[in-house]
């Protein structure tokens, strides 16, 4: 059986993806005593919960318009567990390839590593596309990549002004 994600189930995944990583920025704030680090950090959640918001509106939107949610499968674990999916973005790439903040990053660090992360993410939905159940699916896809393209010029905008 092939699993294959709609664009709810897109969405809620999206959705996991960003509460994870504004957790993991909140997290890492606490490492710094510096306010200027530690600032960064709550930025970068704060970006991941717009996000994150921002999906879940799409989401409920789809719904209402369309009357499709996601589907519950005790059969399949992954598409009944949209958290699974999520579970898998930072490690896109290969096991390893970004390291926990230790809190002694300098700013330029945690910029790198915040763009590193997002290209992994990016790497990710890439690859969910494969299980996308139609162009409607794909094209919830497009506009999550082309998010975390934006968030990636952002933070090199940001990087180039150190």
């Amino acid at each position: 059986m092939e699993t294959k994600f709609n664009v709810f189930e897109i969405l809620e995944i999206a959705e996991h993806v960003e509460n994870r990583a504004a957790k993991f920025f909140l997290r890492a704030a606490e490492l710094f005593r510096d306010d200027d680090r530690r600032d960064l950090y709550y930025k970068l959640a704060n970006w991941r919960a717009k996000h994150k918001n921002i999906w879940a509106r799409m989401r409920k939107r789809y719904s209402e318009k369309t009357g499709e949610f996601g589907t519950f499968d005790p059969n399949d674990y992954v598409l009944s567990n949209p958290e699974v999916m999520a579970g898998l973005t930072w490690f896109a790439t290969r096991p390893g390839s970004t390291k926990p903040p230790t809190g002694r990053e300098s700013k330029k660090e945690i910029l790198r590593d915040a763009i590193a992360r997002a290209n992994e993410t990016i790497i990710f939905y890439q690859g969910l596309k494969d299980f996308a159940s139609d162009p409607a699916s794909e094209d919830a896809i497009d506009r999550i990549i082309k998010e975390e393209t934006r968030h990636i010029n952002l933070l090199t905008e940001q990087l180039k002004q150190l």
